[in-house]
């Protein structure tokens, strides 16, 4: 048996120091099988004069060495370790870097502000399909924005100013005033005021990267008391954003750790993150925020792994293709036979080839539907279910999301109208019938595909009748006998009746 190979990539960042082991296989797949994290907050403890002193890194040293030792724990051939804009921005930064490498035998790079910005963009394109828009990346001590237009990174830049070295200048023990209110966002207007680029792309999605961005993600979910608890791809609309930048900095510390969602740790830096993050969406003219879950880490596997070609084209594909690769052992072959029937009958029944959103839906159920049999084959479809629903799969919005767990796990009368009922804030009025559509679907071509008797199928639609043909190498006695209840499904959700022909496939 070929064993696979562990990676670790290590984040020195500004606020805190990360450490993500991921497990490769021999074709380039790949999952997170250990995360861990320490907020050092390296940004406190710069000098007046811009350096930091090296007794002054006893926890980030001490911080590194664990992580280390968990690395070689779990037998990872390469450890990637990167340090972002606490140590660049030092004054002594090579010196900064040669007293971790002594200390922690680790080799350190010191990204540059540019480099931080490719690696974030690089995580947003292989976890989010958007064509277009701006990377927010609000560390501890800097921000990098980055517009991107067809996938391609056109311009970029890094801010010094971040959450915690902007909580040092202007915040207090308590509440904000107005004046450094108005200061931070003043000094984020000015350095960002011979950059053109800025404003030349309004309409687009902030795409906010970091711990600012889940915060406000996790906070805005308790208010709304949001379904799905997942903040990747998550949505806020500009008038929620403005609102909370409107309430947090007026309220008390003690009051902002009370707040749902907030962490105590995040308490204090989460009004500049604030800040920053609304002014740069004035200044882009940005049309919504969507949280990236992926970011500095996944861009630095990202170009470990794909040197030369490191944007993901499809970060669907590229998301289910890590899964299979380490899920059940399901015949890929059998799985991408049931996606192309699937979209046959859509065609057929629909009357046009489905839209990207339903595309995207059907191949997910296609490939993910029997996921849950790495948890248990008994119930496995309830399984795959909960596992779409709380995997983040990257390259699905959450309707898509809810609407393909719901699909995977279809049951007309029973767990199907329970989750209609529960997603109800996600979904819209019309995904009910929708629902049933895309889950008959599934149904169908799973009994379609339930042996290796038919070869391929034919569709028609005259009227209210949808003709069936298959093409068979063998009477597909199982096929026809799974299609009996699903047909029920298939007809009532798309009010045609379903007749079939077998035809013998070509022994040439």
């Amino acid at each position: 048996m070929t064993h696979n190979e562990i990676l670790g990539i290590i984040d020195i960042g500004s606020n805190s120091i990360r450490l993500v082991i991921y497990e490769l296989d021999q074709d380039g797949a790949y999952r997170i099988i250990h995360e861990d994290k320490y907020a050092a907050r390296l940004s406190n403890v710069v000098e007046q004069d811009g350096t930091i002193l090296r007794h002054s890194l006893g926890k980030a040293i001490t911080i590194l060495r664990q992580f280390r030792a968990t690395c070689e724990a779990y037998q990872t051939k390469l450890i990637r370790a990167a340090a972002t804009a606490a140590i660049r921005n030092a004054g002594n930064a090579p010196e900064i870097i040669g007293w971790l490498e002594a200390e922690t035998g680790l080799t350190i790079e010191c990204v540059s502000g540019d480099q931080e910005a490719y690696y974030g963009f690089l995580g947003v394109t292989q976890s989010i399909d958007l064509a277009d828009g701006y990377v927010v990346d609000i560390g501890g001590g800097s921000t990098e924005i980055t517009v991107f237009r067809d996938r391609k990174r056109l311009h970029s830049i890094s801010l010094p100013i971040g959450a915690v070295n902007s909580h040092a200048r202007y915040g207090g023990e308590d509440q904000w005033t107005e004046a450094n209110v108005n200061a931070l966002c003043n000094e984020v207007i000015q350095a960002l005021s011979n950059q053109d680029w800025v404003t030349q792309h309004p309409g687009l999605p902030l795409i906010g990267l970091g711990g600012t961005m889940r915060t406000l993600a996790k906070v805005e979910q308790k208010r709304t008391q949001y379904s799905l608890p997942v903040t990747h791809h998550y949505e806020i609309g500009a008038e929620e954003m403005e609102n909370i930048a409107r309430s947090l900095p007026h309220l008390t510390s003690a009051q902002r750790k009370k707040v749902p969602g907030l962490a105590k740790d995040r308490a204090d830096i989460i009004v500049p993150g604030v800040l920053i993050l609304r002014t740069v969406f004035r200044i882009i003219q940005g049309d919504r925020y969507v949280v990236s879950g992926a970011g500095l880490r996944d861009g630095l596997l990202r170009d470990l792994l794909a040197e030369g070609k490191p944007v993901v084209p499809d970060a669907l594909r590229d998301s289910i293709r890590n899964f299979i690769h380490f899920g059940p052992p399901i015949p890929e072959k059998r799985l991408n036979r049931i996606n192309h029937d699937a979209l046959t009958l859509y065609t057929a029944l629909h009357g046009s080839a489905p839209d990207p959103a339903d595309a995207r839906i059907l191949y997910t159920i296609s490939m993910l539907h029997m996921a849950g049999k790495q948890i248990n084959y008994f119930r496995y479809p309830q399984h795959s279910a909960y596992w779409i629903m709380n995997a983040s799969i990257y390259g699905l919005s959450h309707r898509e999301t809810i609407l393909s767990a719901i699909a995977a796990d279809y049951h007309p009368k029973k767990r199907t109208p329970q989750l209609l009922h529960k997603h109800k804030d996600i979904l819209k009025d019309s995904d009910e019938r929708h629902a049933h559509r895309l889950g008959s679907l599934l149904r169908v071509t799973e009994a379609i595909n339930r042996s290796e008797s038919i070869t391929s199928i034919k569709a028609t639609k005259e009227n209210d009748s949808l003709q069936m043909q298959f093409i068979c190498t063998a009477e597909p006695l199982l096929e026809l006998s799974g299609l009996e209840e699903a047909v029920k499904d298939l007809q009532e959700a798309w009010g045609v009746t379903l007749t079939h022909s077998i035809q013998q496939a070509s022994r040439e």
